[in-house]
């Protein structure tokens, strides 16, 4: 991003403003708010070609009183990709020792923990439209009457198709909350 120090008396003008000013690191696309339900929350048309990354967030609940994953899925067109695709680690600790694994060629990726009070994650995702490998990484967080974890996931898509949406779902039970995904600028 370009840098211009701005003197005292200067006119700010529309270009000026338009380059250094506007020209912040994220730009909101798109965000879905839903209550306690056990689907699917879909957001087509979220990934095109202005941005090249993505940051995904999510802050809700679920019902489940033990952790359990938030899983997702890529949208080609407005159909969710259920192929083995998705390879996935995760490393996360809390109320138990750490866990670690690997596992490839299967149908949606583990995108965080949901528990019964509070959960979270925070989720970079790289060229998601670009005739590429989607990448990922998220970090999250859940806490639920019988567990507290934290940790990070790596995901990658062995294709490379250009995909426009994105798609989540509860390993069990309901859950609630809002996802908001930001573009992050080329320039």
């Amino acid at each position: 991003m370009a840098i211009k120090t701005f003197t005292t008396g200067e006119v700010l003008t529309a270009a000026d403003t338009n380059t250094y000013l506007a020209n912040s690191g994220l730009t909101y696309v798109a965000s879905k708010t839903w209550t306690s339900t056990s689907s699917a929350q879909q957001i087509d048309n979220c990934f095109t070609s202005t941005y090249d990354n993505y940051l995904i967030t999510w802050k809700g609940t679920g019902s489940t009183v033990g952790a359990d994953w938030i899983r997702g899925r890529l949208v080609n067109g407005t159909t969710a990709d259920a192929n083995a695709i998705y390879f996935h680690s995760y490393a996360y600790s809390g109320t138990t020792a750490m866990n670690i694994g690997f596992s490839g060629s299967q149908t949606s990726w583990l995108v965080g923990l949901i528990g019964d009070n509070t959960c979270q994650f925070s989720w970079n995702l790289f060229s998601p439209q670009l005739a590429d490998k989607t990448t990922g990484s998220p970090t999250y967080m859940v806490s639920s009457t019988n567990d507290f974890f934290n940790g990070n996931n790596g995901h990658l898509v062995n294709n490379t198709t250009q995909y426009e949406g994105l798609y989540l779902f509860p390993g069990s039970g309901t859950w609630a909350g809002t996802v908001t995904v930001y573009g992050y600028r080329k320039a």
